[in-house]
Formats: C-alpha cells, structure tokens, sequence
C-alpha cells in the first residue's frame, strides 16, 4: 500500500470518533506529524510519575499497522516513554496485557470492521479500558496544541516481543471444568484479522478442533466479504459440514457474531439473553440487569423482561456500554453488533472470550444454540446506511426532519425512529422498528433518499 506522506498545516480539534481515531494512513488525522503528536500524547499524560512511561502497541494486519506503529513509536520515544511492539495482537489481547502487564499504557493500530484502506487508533489505560471522553478530549487538546512539537528524529528501533500466552491462559479458563464432547464440531471466521492465529490456538488448546475460514491475513484481506459484518460463507459451512455453530470476528477482534447449526444469524442481542440467563441462574448477575445501546431490538427488553432481568440503554460504542455498567454497577453488557463485555473478564469487548461463554452454554445445556435464542423475538427493525459527503446537524435538514418526525408520529406506542452519524464511517444510520416489515423498509427508505439528495456524496 502506498502511503503518501502529508505533512499538516493545521488540525481539526476533532480528532477521537465513536471507537478511537479513524482515517486512511497518510493522511489527516493519520498522517506522520499528527500519529507521533499521538505518541507524545500519550506519554504525557503519564509523565507526572516521573519514570520512562511503557506503552504497549498491538495492531491487526493491515499493511498499513507497521508504518502507523513507528509514527506512534516516534513520539512515544520523543518524551519518556518506551515503546513494546507486541505485533498482531487483538483489542482484547491489548487490553488484558496493558492491565495486567508492566504497562502505563496501551496502543491499539486497528480500524475493526473497516476494510483495510482505512485505519485507526485506540488508546487504552492502564487499568485495560478504552480511553474515556475525557482522556480523549484531554488528548486532544495536546494534539492540536501548535505551542509544542515533536522533534523531527528518525524512527526509532522498537523491542518487539511476542507474548499472547498469558491472555490465552486467562480466556481458556471460561471453560474451566468443562468437558469438551469430542464430537463438538464448531466453525470460526477470523475475518483474516488480529484473531488468524489467536482464535484456532486457543480453541484447539481447549480440545476443540474447528473449521477455521478467513485466517491468511495478507494486508489488504482484513474483513474482506468475511468475518461479523460478512457472515453468510460461514453460515453456508456450518450447515454443509454438520457444525453445532459458527462464529465470525471482526478485524480486532473484539466482537463476534455467531450462526446456529441451520445457518441462521444469531446477533449480539441473542448472545445478551443467553449470558444474562445463566449468569442469573448462577448468581453472578448484580442489579438484575444488563446495559445494552440504543441500537439493541426491544425484543430484548421484552425477553429479559419475563425473567426480571432490565435492560439499561446507553448510546452506541463498546466503552460507552462500559461506562453505563461501571456507572451502575452491572456485570453485563453489550451491543447488538456483537461487542460483549463481562466485567469479570476485562473492560472491553472480546469476541473470542464470547465464543467460549457460547460453547460453554451449549455444551452444559445440552442444547443447540437456536434454541437457546428462541426466545429472543425481535420487532421488525430495518437498518439503512447512507454515505454522507458530511456531517450535518439534523435539525438544519429540514425535509429531513420532517420526514423523520413523521415516522415517529406513525410510530408512536408501537415501535421506534433513531438515525445518527456512525462515529467510525462516512454514514448516516437509519433505524427503525415496528410490527410491519414492508412499512418500516418505506419509511426508512423514504429518509434515506432524502438524506441522499441533501447529503450524498454525488449532492451539490
């Protein structure tokens, strides 16, 4: 990949979107003079302690990940800090190994489902959690600030070490006490990402043997027509060879959407009733609730409802769901994208730790994953995303507006309107949820067409 060397002027004092900072390498805000003001950024939000600051940067297999990492390593190592290249490693592996590790600080070079063009960087703290609005904004300030500079010096030799084993050690022990039938056929789809060699270890080392697709990364297949947002080849493998279930990651590895044994989707809503159940049933659910977004069906709320459990909705993104759980206090939580986090494991999203609560649940049920999702009945919902050349406030669009508050009206008491920025991509989402399918699917598109003529990439 061709990475053309921009260097700024100036910086838009927006820098941290929904999940870490995005963009294409090379340019704004992923171009040299800002990732090493990154760097730098980090370190000095630690320097007070007055030692060198260890920062630990992880990537997944975008061809871009090894360039990104020195620009980050440039500005670590132009304050007090010390840079650990832990190579290919996931969000989570990154999370865990920065917490429990001799860590400040942790990087992650990633851009989750994104296709490999695209990039990012996510910043974890040394407790293991993704950086919160104000570590963000508090970086940010230090980034766009011109009164400094990181000196123009060449990148610098990185220690790189390959150290997975203890992560693997602390995920493979969900399944502690657990028999694995020998006859357990599963599949798994590494979206040829952070999870290509990590997911088949450590599943294999537990005495599955899984059907693995999508695991040669080569720089620009990452989430190519597989993994969580593609999940259909691995829907057709698991019915072809006779698995209990699959399960396709995306990028980074920090979510996971599954496939029961007839090749039906089984989404991160499905997976929030099925651990909220069993860790009721054990105990280990404090507060008889869970945090979903705004984004989780409320067929959920309606599933969990009968069992006592409540459902607390926060707005979309994976350190947001965290917030809301630490805020109340509540064990887990999750989207229905497929990021599920359990607060006993660690303060991110972890698709393979997901994978292994699943496979626990069906194997101690003795039941297929189907039926423990049957009770899940989700209202019609319809998703439309449109690319946006920018990003509008809503309230200006007046057709837009309009358009919208009509659905609402239309909708009042039976079902539900959100449509929002992504915080990732170019996108305004279009949600809607209501008893009729074909009403909601006009509806939705007759605002996505609106916001094409107002907002499109080909609008004047």
């Amino acid at each position: 990949m061709l990475i053309r060397p921009i260097r700024a002027t100036g910086m838009s004092t927006r820098l941290f979107g929904t999940d870490g900072v995005r963009g294409t390498p090379g340019e704004p805000p992923l171009d040299e003079r800002t990732l090493a003001r990154l760097g730098a950024a980090v370190v000095r939000m630690h320097s007070g302690a007055g030692a060198s600051v260890q920062v630990l940067i992880g990537r997944d297999t975008r061809e871009s990940g090894e360039w990104i990492t020195a620009q980050l390593a440039r500005g670590i190592e132009s304050e007090t800090g010390s840079v650990t290249d832990g190579g290919l490693l996931s969000t989570p592996a990154v999370a865990f190994l920065t917490r429990d590790g001799e860590f400040d600080a942790g990087i992650v070079v990633s851009a989750s489902h994104n296709p490999f063009r695209d990039n990012g960087v996510k910043v974890i703290t040394g407790d293991g959690e993704k950086a919160d609005d104000d570590l963000e904004a508090r970086i940010t300030a230090l980034v766009t600030d011109e009164t400094w500079a990181v000196p123009d010096t060449p990148v610098p030799s990185v220690e790189s070490i390959a150290f997975s084993e203890s992560y693997i050690a602390h995920t493979s022990r969900i399944l502690n006490g657990v028999t694995v039938p020998a006859d357990l056929r599963i599949a798994i789809d590494c979206a040829n990402g952070a999870t290509s060699q990590l997911a088949p270890a450590v599943l294999r080392g537990l005495g599955l043997d899984p059907i693995v697709l999508h695991d040669r990364p080569d720089g620009r297949n990452i989430n190519l027509d597989c993994g969580s947002t593609h999940p259909e080849h691995l829907a057709r493998v698991v019915v072809e060879q006779g698995c209990r279930l699959g399960a396709a990651f995306d990028g980074d590895g920090d979510r996971v959407v599954f496939v029961d044994h007839r090749g039906t989707l089984v989404n991160g809503d499905a997976v929030l009733l099925i651990a909220a159940r069993r860790l009721a049933a054990a105990g280990r659910l404090p507060r008889e609730a869970v945090v979903a977004t705004v984004m989780s069906n409320i067929g959920l709320e309606h599933a969990l409802r009968a069992d006592g459990i409540a459902v607390h909705r926060c707005s979309v993104g994976d350190r947001l769901v965290w917030a809301e759980m630490n805020r109340r206090g509540i064990a887990l939580g999750g989207e229905q994208s497929g990021h599920t986090i359990f607060a006993d494991h660690l303060a991110t999203g972890d698709g393979l730790a997901t994978t292994l609560v699943i496979v626990r649940a069906v194997i101690e049920t003795g039941r297929e994953l189907a039926d423990l999702a049957a009770d899940l009945v989700p209202l019609p919902q319809v998703l439309v995303n449109v690319r946006v050349r920018q990003r509008t406030a809503l309230a200006k669009l007046l057709e837009v507006s309009r358009l919208i508050k009509k659905a609402e009206r239309d909708l009042v008491g039976k079902g539900r309107v959100l449509v929002r920025y992504s915080g990732t991509e170019p996108l305004l989402r279009i949600m809607i949820e209501g008893p009729d399918q074909e009403a909601i699917q006009r509806l939705a598109e007759t605002i996505a067409a609106r916001v094409r003529v107002d907002l499109g990439e080909g609008a004047s």
